[in-house]
């Protein structure tokens, strides 16, 4: 498609096809972002976790970014853990920690019931250039937890933030541009709840 600069405003076949380019390069934002974020990572270890396990070094050089994923499942039943990390310098000084409490919980009250938060997931990005390592631990597990560690070829979230911020613009230009027929749809949704309410 040609865009003539002097097409005008009032030519909203030309606007609403622009708009609807513009989505579809949101869709494919959003897609390469499901795909970035699910696809692409080497396993760096997958096994049980074991307290004190440190898993290094991560060497950064300048420029060159590194993101890691972990990921843990708590395996117990009507108990907790806390899992914790830090990342920790050349020197193993701590930088900086991280963790979360996982738990399950079942029993019989007014019917059995079941409970539970039994996954985390950090995400860790290495930019300054150095050398880093990471120790994971565990506190309180009775059955343990399984550890992942992921090691991402990229991150996605540039491109869910690109998607988004076009989609929220192009809505709201799509509202400008066509006001009789949204205000149209909107008359007769809310008689459509009308109805369903009597």
């Amino acid at each position: 498609m040609i865009i003539d600069p002097k097409k005008k405003i009032r030519d909203l076949y030309f606007y609403n096809n622009l708009l609807l380019m513009v989505i579809v390069f949101c869709i494919a934002c959003f897609v390469t972002f499901f795909f970035m974020e699910n696809d692409g990572h080497i396993n760096s270890y997958s096994g049980t976790l074991r307290p004190g396990q440190t898993f290094g070094p991560i060497k950064i050089t300048k420029g060159k970014p590194k993101i890691y994923i972990i990921k843990s499942h708590f395996f117990g039943d009507n108990s907790t853990t806390y899992i914790y990390g830090e990342v920790q310098d050349e020197n193993k000084d701590t930088l900086y920690e991280f963790g979360k409490d996982l738990w399950h919980e079942s029993g019989y009250d007014d019917g059995y019931y079941s409970e539970s938060d039994r996954n985390m997931q950090v995400k860790l990005t290495f930019s300054e250039p150095g050398t880093y390592y990471i120790q994971m631990g565990e506190e309180g597990g009775i059955s343990g937890s399984s550890l992942q560690i992921l090691s991402a070829r990229s991150s996605g979230i540039p491109h869910l933030m690109v998607g988004a911020y076009f989609l929220i613009g192009a809505i709201f230009i799509f509202i400008f541009l066509n006001p009789q027929w949204v205000g149209e749809k909107l008359e007769n949704l809310n008689e459509n709840l009308g109805e369903m309410a009597d």
